[in-house]
């Protein structure tokens, strides 16, 4: 069966991503034929769509990781608790007055580009494309060719945390500001079948997600995009929760994210026997399983 996985955005929670890649592999469903990303999903799934295996992520997130090897400048701290090592004084804090980021992004997109060979993306293993923000125009932007690392970096470009990228006459930043689940990429290209893996729900918003401004403004971006009248193309076949209560910048014990992934999926499973069965009871069970999405996205 041909069908397409789609990645939701959400920081730090994206990690759980790798944890359900990892229960679909264990399932023994076939790979996706297409991934789609956005955000922490855009690079979760460019990785994987360049042949990283859901081990190496394990490994690479695996004590001693250290997030500021990755983003940041300094090792002197802003603020206290789990995102201390993502802002910090120093070249970010000036970066917040003199710049367009608190971080150039340099440092992520020098390990995608690393991890995923510099591959483009006609060289991919599995197809993958992703999508950003136009910060001139307001517009989604899909992106499908050139260097893969780029594109994933922008996707994942938060406002005011990392710069956006420059492509040609655009500006590019989170694709989480206008679809944070672009399964209409899927549709685009041509799938019907649909898996989409959700790292939150939008009526869900608990006091544990309310302790910071970054949460404040997340919920308020996810109040606009909301507002987005859902088209048809907009609902997957199916869809994975793996929703908790992990702030988008805490990336200490990355692996308890991963591992929360897996335990979703697996938890789950009746989503997953339904949406790859075959034959006339597979039809059927993806007709149903639609038919609860639309119903549950329905504003």
């Amino acid at each position: 069966m041909k069908w397409a996985l789609v990645l939701s955005g959400g920081g730090a929670r994206g990690l759980a991503h790798i944890g359900v890649l990892e229960a679909l592999e264990e399932y023994g469903v076939p790979a996706p034929s297409l991934i789609v990303g956005c955000s922490m999903g855009a690079v979760i799934g460019a990785l994987y769509a360049s042949g990283v295996s859901t081990r190496e992520m394990r490994d690479f997130l695996s004590p001693p990781f250290d997030v500021s090897d990755i983003i940041g400048e300094t090792a002197r701290s802003v603020f206290h608790g789990p995102i201390n090592r993502v802002f910090q004084f120093g070249k970010g804090l000036v970066n917040l007055f003199t710049a367009d980021g608190m971080d150039s992004g340099q440092k992520m997109f020098d390990l995608l580009a690393e991890r995923t060979g510099n591959a483009t993306f006609d060289r991919l293993p599995i197809p993958f494309a992703c999508n950003a923000t136009d910060l001139i125009t307001g517009d989604e932007v899909l992106l499908d060719s050139g260097n893969v690392a780029l594109a994933a970096r922008a996707s994942a470009s938060f406002p005011g945390v990392f710069s956006p990228v420059r492509q040609d006459t655009r500006l590019l930043a989170d694709g989480f500001m206008t679809h944070n689940t672009p399964v209409w990429i899927a549709r685009k290209k041509g799938y019907r079948n649909v898996l989409a893996v959700y790292l939150d729900d939008f009526n869900r918003f608990p006091e544990a997600r309310r302790k910071s401004v970054f949460d404040i403004l997340l919920r308020a971006m996810d109040c606009a995009v909301r507002q987005k009248r859902l088209q048809r193309r907009d609902y997957p076949t199916a869809a994975i929760f793996a929703d908790n209560d992990r702030q988008p910048f805490d990336f200490e014990k990355p692996l308890e994210q991963v591992n929360f992934g897996h335990t979703a999926a697996t938890d789950q499973k009746n989503v997953l026997e339904g949406f790859f069965s075959q034959g006339i009871s597979g039809y059927s069970a993806r007709i149903v399983l639609a038919q609860r999405e639309r119903k549950r996205s329905r504003p």
